[in-house]
């Protein structure tokens, strides 16, 4: 159903165009130690961050820091300045993934541990667990559990339910422990979990070849959405990837842990799925290719694996029905990968990730030819077509570790977790040191709208489930949007307000079952607009 803004905000500064112009950096900051840090998630906190850093060596002024490794978790304020810190693990090392915003005063952690010790007191399976971490908003420690089998287990993302709860993703190599199945090489294993982490039901994934997990969404239905990878045919794996590597597959589930659908998209080399969005009227993903047949076509150099070939990044549209409605890859002739894609107030499209190409769709790549990396930023049209691309880096390797490292504020406004081994170099500029790798965190915007005013929440963002509905209707609000501005409205088939109140968090339930049949106006205000949908009850 296409959402209508009801209300319209009056834009300053209507005359900026802001698809005309490139964002440029407005602040940056790095973080970290001797050794070789990484920043592995993001999320808003106030008015300023929370981020997570995989801090490899003790620096002076941290709290809590055991050897080997630690997850520190920084919280900032708006320009990156540190106002806490403190480390989470134990003595043998621990690994951040992921965090995940429920409130302004409740966080999670997710990543994974060796330690059994420290921070590190749940029962512990072997090798590397699954560990999550409940905190709240001055970083104490609420409650953390280990989860997974007595091999190492490989944290891919964790999401928030409906029901107060969260759904884990992981990639396993054995069952035992929480794991019931295993079916051979590498699997994805799901686990859904009540708010206090207790399993509430499990499932493995995959079957005798090579599958990947990367990430997880919830879409209008109410449904579980994973991307990721598949080998070949057989077992759980219902759609038929094309060749002997691997095809981008995409997993629906429902809340129960009951596989609904399947897909496969590919050709005959390496397809790896990152990320999937959804859309008013469907779906898309963004992945990496090495392939140009079956589903590809478009790539950049020869196909297959290096050194001959090196991979693009591949944006897919689908529409309702899961069939592809445009393709396209971007890149250059050297390797290049997503991590992050959202769709824009205009009908297109941002995707993030890395490139080591100066050519092709890619010009401006600052970092040493066909050795290191840097980001990139394509903004593309409806049709995936380039408005424009800008490379942020400098003479060293910058990195993104996963797509939970990108903080959306508007269309043209992203705090970025990076990380780099290089400065000061072109744009990278915070400090002087090199050879060793540091968290970068920098933002970007359009200079012209800088502390002037900011684009709305995307109207998309907002799903609401199911609809039609019969007894309680679920709304699930976009994590840029502060919980202490919004407000929801009801409004019945006569006109008349029959609900309202403030979110206390992502999800958000009303009780309808005493509503009679008809049609009903959801409206959502996000502090700035209001954003309205209809809504049908039946019994």
């Amino acid at each position: 159903m296409n959402r209508k803004i009801i209300f319209v905000l009056l834009l300053l500064f209507s005359s900026i165009n802001p698809y005309a112009q490139i964002p440029e950096i407005v602040w940056q900051k790095c973080y970290g130690s001797p050794e070789l840090d990484m920043s592995n998630g993001i999320v808003s906190k106030d008015n300023g961050y929370l981020i997570a850093i995989h801090l490899r060596d003790s620096i002076p002024g941290i709290t809590n820091y055991y050897d080997l490794g630690c997850i520190w978790i920084i919280n900032t304020d708006s320009t990156g300045n540190i106002i806490w810190e403190k480390c989470f693990g134990g003595s043998k090392g621990d690994v951040p993934q992921k965090l995940i915003k429920k409130s302004e005063d409740e966080f999670f952690i997710y990543g994974y541990t060796f330690s059994t010790d420290g921070d590190v007191q749940s029962y512990h399976h072997g090798h590397t667990d699954l560990w999550v971490v409940k905190i709240n908003g001055q970083g104490d420690l609420l409650w953390e559990k280990c989860y997974g089998t007595p091999m190492p287990d490989e944290p891919r993302d964790m999401i928030l339910t409906p029901d107060g709860g969260f759904a884990m993703l992981a990639r396993i190599r054995a069952s035992g422990g929480d794991v019931s199945n295993y079916y051979g090489s590498n699997d994805n294993w799901i686990a859904k979990c009540d708010s206090l982490g207790n399993i509430e039901w499990e499932i493995t994934l995959g079957n005798d070849g090579l599958d990947n997990g990367i990430s997880m969404m919830i879409n209008s239905a109410g449904n579980i959405m994973m991307i990721g990878a598949a080998q070949w045919h057989g077992g759980l794996v219902e759609c038929y990837p094309d060749g002997e590597w691997a095809d981008v597959w995409i997993v629906e589930l429902d809340m129960q842990g009951n596989i609904l659908a399947q897909y496969c998209y590919g050709g005959s080399h390496y397809e790896l799925g990152y990320m999937i969005i959804e859309l008013d009227e469907g779906y898309a993903f963004v992945a990496g290719t090495n392939s140009n047949d079956g589903d590809v076509s478009g790539l950049h150099g020869p196909p297959g694996g290096p050194p001959g070939g090196w991979s693009d990044i591949w944006v897919v549209r689908l529409n309702e029905q899961m069939e592809i409605i445009w393709q396209k890859c971007i890149g250059g002739y050297d390797n290049d990968l997503p991590n992050y894609i959202t769709q824009t107030e205009d009908g297109g499209f941002v995707v993030i990730g890395t490139t080591r190409s100066n050519d092709g769709d890619v010009s401006g790549n600052p970092s040493w030819p066909g050795t290191y990396g840097a980001i990139w930023v394509v903004k593309l049209d409806a049709q995936g077509n380039i408005e424009w691309q800008k490379v942020y880096g400098g003479w060293g390797s910058e990195m993104l570790m996963n797509p939970h490292t990108i903080l959306k504020k508007s269309d043209y406004n992203y705090v970025i977790a990076a990380s780099t081994t290089f400065s000061p170099s072109h744009d990278v500029q915070c400090g002087n040191f090199s050879a060793n790798r540091k968290a970068w965190i920098f933002e970007i915007a359009l200079p012209d709208t800088v502390n002037v005013v900011s684009m709305p929440v995307n109207a998309s963002e907002i799903k609401v489930y199911p609809n039609p509905a019969t007894t309680e209707l679920w709304l699930q609000l976009p994590g840029n949007m502060p919980c202490n501005h919004a407000q929801i409205e009801l409004y019945g088939p006569t006109g008349r307000l029959l609900y309202k109140a403030q979110p206390a968090s992502q999800f958000h339930k009303i009780e309808i079952a005493q509503l009679p049949p008809g049609l009903y106006l959801l409206r959502v205000w996000d502090g700035k607009q209001w954003f309205g949908e209809k809504v049908v009850v039946r019994f």
